[in-house]
């Protein structure tokens, strides 16, 4: 699905591929939505684990954990190639407005990331590491909205330059460094 769409790849293609029975697909799966709602979900849970490890490492500062997550991607997508880009992302623009249950399963992920972001951005202000002028609610949906399109860029563009301007300069835009006199707590 990533390499092709949702909608390109067949129940069939899925079952050879893996070389598993149709009977034994429709025992997990009553569908192949229900199937995608499954795949949302473990790519979720999956990439959640990769941000809690990053913005969980209390050896770097909460803003150090974020870049050090955008650039961990970056070198992902140096050594795999930017044509693909994130899963997740390429099923919400291609089934969200055709499956309510698939629909609901990706926002619950992008709230379940965009949550993790909050809370080390949360961290940043406490320390006057990060502004406090926004809501971390606020700043963690905007940076990962905004590193979403960044992705969509890069697959365009089949090039890293779109998450070098992201790491280089939006992420200081987005969630900007505390004014030293007026925020510190």
């Amino acid at each position: 699905m990533l390499a092709k769409s949702y909608h390109a790849v067949g129940i069939q293609e899925i079952l050879t591929e893996v070389e598993v029975p149709k009977g034994s697909f429709y025992h997990y799966f009553e569908s192949k939505e229900a199937f995608g709602v499954a795949i949302i979900e473990y790519y979720g849970e999956q990439l959640a684990n990769i941000i809690r490890n990053k913005l969980l490492d209390t050896q770097h500062s909460p803003k150090e954990r974020i870049r050090a997550y955008y650039l961990g991607v970056r070198s992902y997508y140096a050594k795999n190639g930017c044509e693909r880009g994130c899963l997740v992302a390429k099923l919400a623009t291609e089934v969200a407005d055709h499956s309510v249950q698939m629909r609901d399963a990706l926002k619950r992920e992008f709230d379940k990331w965009t949550g993790l972001f909050a809370d080390c951005i949360r961290e940043g202000q406490a320390i006057g590491e990060i502004s406090s002028r926004q809501d971390a609610d606020f700043l963690a949906e905007f940076l990962y909205t905004t590193w979403e399109g960044t992705l969509i860029r890069m697959q365009v563009n089949h090039e890293l330059s779109p998450i070098d301007k992201f790491i280089d300069g939006a992420l200081d835009l987005i969630i900007p460094p505390a004014e030293k006199s007026n925020e510190r707590k």
